[in-house]
């Protein structure tokens, strides 16, 4: 029947399996208290903290978390490194630390990363990538250099601009003089005049009046009729 103190013990790893970003398994056997009190201090500077457990208890822990794999961390004495941050950066303190030592036993096995398992290798390689910090720090470098880039571009789109206005400009006035033989082309509105030519016409439609003194035939008429009268 498990101990109250192991239930203690499990439900703190439950709780410290649930947080982690990244934990890796380490072998110490043959560190002295020393070195391991060394090692502990040297991970907590990092934000990182160094869980010495009991096989057993990890599995049970890890089933209970609904985190098996994690299980697959408990082979043989075993010092877990659990990270609850950004991973990149607790992998690279760690890996520099070890790499610190002249003489260590502390053996990096395998670690839990983005909820795989992974070698001792990918964790090392791991180490030689950029932090989140580093990446937006070049992002932010690579963006400035962009924005000022695209900043002298418009400048330089203004100033050919600009030139193609002046350009154009003085075309335009190269070529004024040709727009003063403007009232030449208005010649045709001058012949207006001739067009109202017909208009004077307007007398010959009277000549029917001139020729009321024709209309006075039928006063000759009645003079022959009078003189029919007179020759009766």
């Amino acid at each position: 029947m498990p101990t109250e103190r192991k239930i203690q013990q499990v439900a703190d790893l439950v709780d410290r399996i649930q947080r982690a970003q990244l934990a890796v398994a380490t072998s110490y056997s043959g560190e002295s208290v020393g070195s391991q009190t060394l090692f502990r201090q040297a991970m907590s500077d990092a934000a990182i903290d160094v869980k010495v457990v009991k096989n057993t208890l990890l599995r049970r822990a890890a089933a209970d978390a609904g985190l098996p794999v994690f299980s697959e961390l408990a082979d043989g004495p075993t010092a877990v490194v659990f990270a609850y941050d950004e991973p990149v950066p607790a992998i690279k303190a760690l890996v520099s630390y070890l790499s610190s030592l002249e003489e260590t036993n502390f053996v990096i096995r395998s670690g839990i990363y983005e909820g795989q398992l992974v070698d001792r290798s990918y964790i090392e390689t791991l180490a030689t990538l950029p932090s989140k910090e580093e990446l937006l720090a070049r992002l932010a470098g690579n963006l400035v250099g962009k924005i000022s880039e695209f900043a002298s571009l418009l400048v330089a789109t203004q100033r050919d601009f600009a030139g193609l206005i002046a350009a154009r400009a003085e075309q335009l006035a190269t070529e004024a003089p040709p727009t003063e033989e403007a009232p030449a082309a208005e010649a045709p509105v001058e012949e207006a005049p001739a067009a109202e030519a017909p208009a004077e016409e307007a007398p010959a439609a009277d000549a029917p009046v001139e020729e009321a003194p024709t209309a006075e035939a039928p006063e000759g008429e009645a003079t022959l009729e009078a003189e029919a009268d007179e020759n009766k």
